[in-house]
């Protein structure tokens, strides 16, 4: 029964691909839009990126775009494609493959959900981009792509940077919800404020500012002492016959002090205590991901 299953699928597979439509599976769509996969490299590429998907435990989703499209247009083709097959917010990646047959073709990956702390954007940890480039190599030269190489790369890349884990202290901001999102336990957070605050530049600011205000108030301390001294002490003049003694030379000397103050600026960059690295991605509607030309 078991064996009869599986040959059902892949015929069907098969029967998917020689269409030009789609082939879906638990947690996978391939849309191969100008057929470019023959029979059998449709099915092994379907079965590597379920297996993929499987391992990840994401949802996979895959557009090999025939027609020529905008950035722009390209860009909302894989969120909301994602978006119709899995939902807003769920676990997933969609990547486009523009394979037009324009002078520079534009790739996009779209992130979604716990996708985009595996898959990251930041500019410290720019995972999407190393994956576009592992791929670029079976895309050239255009109208010669190596489709099949490419699908399998994108699978290795997949479950290489979801064994690597989430960078640590990575946070996403989506511009479009205006909110921060972070991991906690495994589960996504989300506030309104920017996590992982920089409790290191807090903590030396303070210190800083503690050893600045012994220093004033030690300078001050000295300066009230040194006027209560001046006003009741004689001076050694008062000892003096003023009409016997007879001055040579005369000046006067004063004692100039400057107080600064310092602002110590303390904000929730880059650097923590601990000397870890905060690092930040965006988001864009609950999508987060980017795009390459080649």
């Amino acid at each position: 029964m078991k064996k009869y299953l599986i040959c059902l699928m892949t015929t069907l597979l098969m029967i998917l691909a020689c269409s030009g439509i789609s082939a879906s599976a638990a947690g996978l769509q391939l849309f191969d839009e100008g057929n470019y996969l023959s029979t059998d490299d449709f099915v092994t590429a379907a079965e590597h990126l379920q297996e993929a998907a499987d391992n990840v435990n994401m949802n996979v989703v895959v557009i090999l775009g025939k027609d020529a499209r905008s950035e722009i247009t390209i860009e909302s083709m894989a969120d909301s494609t994602y978006d119709r097959l899995y939902g807003n917010k769920t676990d997933g990646i969609c990547l486009y493959i523009d394979l037009s047959g324009v002078t520079h073709p534009y790739d996009y990956i779209s992130t979604s959900g716990m996708a985009q702390f595996y898959y990251t954007n930041s500019s410290e940890s720019n995972r999407v981009e190393q994956i576009h480039y592992a791929i670029d190599k079976y895309l050239y030269p255009v109208g010669r792509e190596d489709v099949p190489g490419a699908l399998q790369a994108f699978a290795d890349q997949l479950e290489n940077y979801y064994e690597i884990g989430i960078p640590d202290r990575y946070w996403i901001y989506d511009d479009v919800y205006h909110e921060y999102y972070h991991i906690e336990n495994g589960e996504i957070i989300t506030t309104s404020y920017k996590p992982y605050l920089n409790t290191g530049n807090l903590i030396f600011g303070g210190i800083l500012g503690l050893i600045l205000g012994l220093i004033v108030s030690a300078i001050v301390k000295a300066s009230i002492k040194a006027k209560y001294k001046f006003i009741y002490e004689l001076s050694p003049t008062n000892y003096l016959n003023k009409k016997t003694v007879r001055y040579t030379e005369q000046s006067d000397r004063f004692i100039r002090e400057r107080t600064t103050k310092t602002h110590v600026s303390s904000s929730s960059g880059s650097r923590s205590s601990g000397g870890h690295h905060s690092s930040g991605g965006h988001s864009h509607g609950g999508h987060g991901g980017g795009g390459h030309h080649r």
